[in-house]
């Protein structure tokens, strides 16, 4: 037990807070002008109903997860400081985006894009293990 939690305390949290926190950033952004385009654009709207209702909704709320989650890997690569990315990380990063979703999801309740479904959850999981494939060692 004292070696998982001396493995837990060597992982790279501050730049896996990072990418978490610019990837929510960018949802919200994202999440904003979604919703400026609701309000203003009759069109825009009733395309966004269409999308948003099922089957497609469902889709769309899965491809929205699976891009958190890879774009999460892609911010971590573009990184100047360099983070060592493996099993350990990934999972870390994705419990990390969980926290965080569950945190923004109760800071921004009109939330279009991202839900706390299971769909949108087994997007981030394999967005993030699709994007970080070769980091498997």
């Amino acid at each position: 037990m004292n070696n998982f939690i001396q493995r837990l305390k060597n992982l790279p949290w501050s730049s896996l807070l990072q990418s978490v926190a610019l990837t929510y950033l960018i949802v919200a952004i994202a999440e904003v002008f979604t919703l400026w385009g609701i309000t203003h654009s009759p069109a825009f709207k009733q395309i966004m109903l269409l999308l948003l209702t099922p089957p497609l909704g469902m889709l769309i709320i899965f491809a929205v997860g699976v891009g958190v989650g890879a774009l999460s890997i892609y911010l971590i690569e573009i990184q100047p400081s360099k983070v060592f990315l493996n099993v350990a990380c990934l999972w870390a990063l994705f419990i990390s985006l969980l926290i965080v979703l569950f945190l923004y999801k109760s800071i921004f309740p009109p939330v279009i894009l991202l839900s706390t479904s299971q769909i949108t959850i087994m997007g981030i999981l394999i967005g993030l293990f699709w994007k970080g494939r070769p980091y498997w060692r």
